[in-house]
């Protein structure tokens, strides 16, 4: 059995958690981000850039 990559279940996590707010907030369904919203956002954001950046130096080895 596979350990389970943290980074990435953190990321799915926060697309979970951000896609959940979306889904019953207007101001970010209309990408106006409220304020409780931008930071789940922007923690979404900053996980899946660490994770592509992280698969993009392991497919160059």
């Amino acid at each position: 059995m596979a350990v389970a990559d943290d980074l990435f279940l953190r990321y799915m996590r926060a697309f979970q958690t951000s896609t959940e707010h979306v889904d019953g907030c207007a101001a970010c369904q209309a990408y106006e981000p409220c304020q409780v919203g931008k930071p789940l956002h922007e923690r979404f954001a900053r996980l899946q850039d660490a994770y592509v950046q992280r698969r993009a130096r392991q497919n160059r080895r």
